[in-house]
């Protein structure tokens, strides 16, 4: 009788576990045949700029941390009239010396320097896995009532292993947690958790040596999706972006299949993409592209089927005061929509001042246009 309660157990286990991945077919079949995002006649045109840089070199909390480069990458949320900005300081070497600092304001213009969130661990070198910290994401975590922070860290190349010393290599997605419970916990200190996303064995082609690079999740229904990017250094190839999904914020996460991955967004260049839910439920996400002075973003229904890249100019013609020419005006860290229907963007852009270049906070708004 136990003999045969055993194999009858086995038997359902084994039938379960054929159901789920039957399901799990059908849900990717479901994704992947499923139209992209409907064109819209309205597009995002340039309503207002702030003249020059919101923080620069001379600012005052710049001076004060020692940060000789500027910043690059984050994400700026709007919780309860305050904008929070977690972003990169490039306190010594532009892309290389990191860390991850959190900023305030009340108006996205008059910032306040608060804390260093995380530091990145002193010497580039191939056994150093958190030579670089660069933070991708922030979102409130219902299940753990906690703020998590998602930030890539990468290693050096190997020059022993073929691999180019000065490049990044084997990013990681970690995953921190604010320690300080509820909403009112967003100003941190952060516990590092675990690492959500990586090379192992379910990396795909596409990603390349310098993959995981950037990840910010966003939730659609039930359900958690993250976009990140891969690049290769030899050979070089474009900067492709992915999707990742998972039931829980914490994971574990998940590849969506090649031939949804990578997505085709753009030709050319895409990288550090923010996302966002609209009010009128479509999603929109923005991502440092090519272009003198622009940004990219696309259009989603479905906050999984993405439009092609639109372009759009961030500076006005009478103060550009950033360097013209691709990746000279770089990330943006959010398109923020605001009561009246306009989005708030916070950018980097890079300018020159005495011969030196530095990444400044620019900020503009946006509207649609029919």
């Amino acid at each position: 009788m136990k003999k045969a309660i055993i194999i009858g157990i086995l038997l359902i286990s084994a039938l379960s576990s054929v159901i789920v991945t039957a399901q799990r077919r059908i849900s990717t079949k479901t994704i992947l045949n499923k139209p992209a995002g409907k064109k819209q006649d309205s597009v995002l045109v340039l309503k207002s700029a702030h003249t020059g840089p919101v923080i620069n070199a001379t600012h005052p909390d710049v001076v004060a941390s020692n940060n000789k480069s500027g910043f690059e990458t984050g994400q700026v949320i709007k919780v309860n009239d305050v904008y929070h900005m977690f972003v990169n300081e490039m306190f010594g070497r532009p892309h290389r010396d990191l860390r991850i600092a959190y900023w305030t304001s009340r108006d996205a213009i008059n910032w306040q320097r608060q804390s260093t969130i995380v530091e990145s661990i002193p010497g580039r070198t191939p056994a150093n896995p958190r030579s670089e910290v660069w933070v991708n994401g922030v979102v409130f975590n219902q299940d753990e009532n906690a703020w998590n922070i998602f930030y890539t860290a990468y290693r050096s190349g190997d020059s022993t292993k073929g691999e180019i010393q000065a490049n990044d290599y084997a990013g990681r997605i970690w995953r921190a947690k604010s320690v300080i419970p509820g909403t009112e916990g967003i100003a941190g200190p952060y516990a590092d958790m675990d690492v959500v996303l990586q090379p192992d064995e379910n990396s795909q082609p596409w990603e390349g040596d310098q993959a995981i690079a950037s990840f910010n999740p966003y939730l659609v229904g039930n359900t958690w999706y993250a976009m990140y990017d891969g690049h290769n250094h030899r050979p070089i190839t474009g900067w492709p972006t992915g999707m990742a999904y998972a039931n829980k914020l914490s994971g574990p996460w998940h590849r969506m299949p090649l031939g949804f991955n990578p997505i085709p967004v753009v030709d050319h260049f895409m990288e550090n993409a923010i996302v966002s839910r609209l009010k009128d439920g479509r999603y929109i996400m923005v991502f440092d592209s090519y272009g003198d002075h622009e940004i990219g973003y696309s259009i989603s229904n479905d906050g999984i089927n993405w439009g092609k890249e639109t372009r759009i100019k961030i500076f006005t013609k009478e103060d550009e005061w950033a360097e013209k020419g691709d990746h000279y005006t770089r990330t943006p860290l959010c398109a923020i929509e605001e009561e009246d229907g306009t989005f708030t963007v916070v950018y980097t852009a890079m300018y020159l001042k005495n011969e030196q270049r530095f990444y400044a906070i620019g900020k503009c708004g946006l509207h649609w246009k029919n």
